[in-house]
């Protein structure tokens, strides 16, 4: 874990992977940023949640998040 999120960086085979979406690759930055913590994309989105559950599709397809239960 790192003190600054800020100084953590996004792999570029992930940046480069034209399978994901822009959407899918800032939801990818959140979850890095969050260094590990469960987070919840839903909360305060400004996105329309069919955009958000698609790339959430995306990434668990791409095996680079796991969904948790609550």
């Amino acid at each position: 874990m790192s003190a600054d999120p800020s100084e953590l960086g996004i792999p570029d085979h992930v940046l480069n992977d034209v399978e994901l979406s822009l959407a899918a690759k800032g939801l990818f930055a959140l979850l890095v940023a969050s260094q590990g913590q469960p987070i919840d994309p839903f909360d305060d989105a400004l996105e329309d949640t069919a955009d958000i559950s698609a790339a959430i599709d995306e990434l668990l397809g791409a095996g680079l998040a796991v969904r948790v239960a609550r």
